[in-house]
């Protein structure tokens, strides 16, 4: 009996496609694992900008104000860190500061992020979501996991030219969404299995992030009679991940949106902030103020 040599060099393809796809999957895992424990650049900071700093963290209205500032612009080939997203850790920090003060006492936060991880958004959002006198400012974006934490305050505060953004789940840079469709639109036998098993875990992603989302929404924001009608939408994934919705959409949506812009303060200390952060890559300032490297 012998075997048609069609069959035997597609095996043997199938065999090469599936190793190098095992291959390139740890080679992502060890890049990871490298960046996760490679030293991070320490900020140099002067006197005048750490000045600059304390002077712009005086609470807005004697509210405790927190806030949560990323840098979106790291150089490029610059691995990401916890300077760019949200981490666990750094939600540990904020769930610290939030439970140093009374229950009555106002809570201001200051959010200025792409956003980052689930977990961590979920903590600070479900230990605001209940406390009364509470308001997120938002100067210029706070995009996914930001959009969370600002849906579980009673009111936003948008700059000018802010923007939220959609809260669907992302598997690294696509939409859970986009997995459970193509699990019910390509036959499966001709996809990998990891492919099916990210498709069979956004199915249930997706279920529970909707829900998860409706129990962390304030119930100042939509006002409707489906309270969820909100948080369904922005997790949907009909939209792309960085669209952004600023004030006008933001309102027409059902978010509590203030009239007012942001204080001056709120923009002063996203941008000290921002400024010492720029400092641990050698560009320093912000804005007018920004240095940058001669080509």
């Amino acid at each position: 009996m012998s075997l048609d040599p069609n069959i035997v060099i597609a095996g043997l393809g199938l065999v090469v496609v599936s190793y190098l796809l095992a291959l390139t999957w740890k080679l992502v895992k060890l890049r990871r694992l490298r960046t996760a424990t490679a030293p991070r650049p320490q900020a140099k900071t002067t006197p005048m900008m750490m000045a600059a700093h304390q002077s712009a963290a005086v609470p807005v209205s004697g509210a405790k104000t927190i806030a949560i500032v990323h840098d979106f612009g790291l150089p490029y080939g610059q691995q990401s860190d916890e300077r760019t997203y949200l981490s666990v850790r750094e939600a540990f920090e904020v769930l610290a500061q939030i439970r140093s003060v009374g229950k009555d006492t106002p809570i201001e936060i200051i959010l200025h992020t792409p956003g980052g991880s689930a977990f961590a958004c979920e903590l600070i959002a479900n230990a605001l979501k209940d406390r009364p006198n509470t308001t997120a400012y938002v100067p210029y974006c706070a995009m996914s996991a930001g959009t969370i934490i600002a849906l579980a305050t009673e009111k936003v505060v948008m700059g000018r030219y802010a923007c939220l953004g959609p809260i669907d789940t992302q598997y690294d840079i696509f939409p859970a969404d986009s997995f459970r469709r193509l699990l019910k639109e390509k036959p499966i036998q001709n996809m990998d299995d990891i492919t099916v098993l990210l498709a069979y875990q956004a199915e249930k992603d997706l279920k529970n992030a909707r829900q998860r989302a409706c129990e962390l929404l304030n119930k100042n924001h939509s006002g409707k009679d489906d309270a969820c009608q909100l948080t369904d939408f922005l997790v949907s994934g009909d939209m792309p991940h960085s669209e952004q919705i600023n004030r006008d959409r933001a309102i027409e949506f059902g978010v509590n949106v203030a009239k007012e812009d942001c204080p001056d303060a709120v923009y002063r200390l996203v941008e000290s902030r921002l400024s010492l952060l720029h400092s641990a890559d050698g560009r320093g300032g912000f804005g007018p103020d920004l240095k940058t490297k001669p080509n």
